[in-house]
């Protein structure tokens, strides 16, 4: 007994291999076309346009994260005096002021500046970015900084669209 799809006509076969191949293009470019609409409402100093590329949740989650003091070594150690204090006021930070505004101007500040922005007016040094899929819903960009380590952001794809999830800031590079 042959299967269905094979009882289609060639044409019909073709159409539907055109219309996945066209799906599976689309998917694969849209993560590039994102991060060019998040350039150009950087370029453009256009929160509004910035905020439907951002899972604002995630990225809170993150920040929160990334800023918590460390946690000691050992259940024998006690934090460091006001760690729990900075922690919270780091939170409650995060979570009144981080706003389309405020992602813009720290963006703003952590770009290379002059001469390593792109004459073209793309992503900064354009030779320093390396973008590619993590998994078939995650997507990883990085722009390399002289001297520091790259900025990686991180995008997922969710409600039909990229978003920023999260960010690693750049770090003074390590010598070896």
């Amino acid at each position: 007994m042959q299967s269905s799809f094979w009882k289609m006509s060639s044409r019909t076969r073709q159409g539907l291999g055109v219309g996945l191949g066209a799906t599976l293009a689309a998917y694969a470019i849209s993560p590039y076309l994102a991060l060019w609409d998040i350039d150009r409402a950087m370029k453009g100093n256009n929160p509004a346009r910035l905020v439907p590329h951002v899972d604002w949740t995630s990225l809170t989650h993150s920040l929160k994260e990334q800023f918590r003091p460390p946690v000691p070594a050992s259940d024998d150690e006690l934090p460091d005096f006001g760690s729990s204090f900075a922690g919270n006021a780091i939170s409650n930070a995060i979570d009144t002021e981080l706003s389309p505004g405020t992602l813009m101007t720290t963006a703003h500040q952590l770009m290379p500046a002059g001469g390593a922005a792109s004459s073209s007016g793309g992503w900064p040094v354009w030779g320093g970015l390396h973008a590619h899929f993590v998994s078939l819903n995650k997507f990883e960009a990085q722009v390399d900084q002289p001297g520091q380590t790259p900025f990686v952001l991180h995008m997922k794809f969710e409600h039909w669209g990229w978003k920023i999830t999260r960010f690693e800031l750049p770090q003074p590079a390590r010598r070896a």
